[in-house]
């Protein structure tokens, strides 16, 4: 492959949508509480794995993830959800973008 092929895939930069499902247990600590010694103990429910999901976006380029962005609950992915990821991103590759004196020892400039 010439220099210049691989300088040319070094700028590209890719993403994905995904489903990330989440959780909160309750801890024991929290989930107790005072009662009588006589009262019924309190049920306690299985928590589910999948208690939530919310989308998120992913961007990376070839030296790895450069940006997480998750959706707003109830957030529906159109024209202006995807511009705002995109500023988001701009932002981000201006504090990422580096400079290379050599191939060992890259510089971090300020846009």
């Amino acid at each position: 492959m010439h220099a210049e092929d691989e300088t040319f895939l070094q700028r590209i930069i890719t993403g994905d949508e995904t489903l990330v499902h989440h959780y909160e247990p309750e801890s024991k600590r929290r989930s107790m509480e005072w009662r009588h010694a006589d009262s019924p103990r309190k049920k306690k429910f299985k928590s589910q794995p999948s208690a939530g999901k919310v989308m998120a976006t992913v961007s990376w380029d070839y030296q790895g993830v450069i940006l997480i962005d998750f959706m707003a609950k109830g957030t529906t992915i159109n024209s202006e959800a995807y511009i705002e990821t995109l500023r988001k991103l701009k932002d981000q590759m201006s504090t990422w973008l580096t400079c290379s004196f050599s191939t060992t020892m890259p510089v971090p400039i300020q846009v």
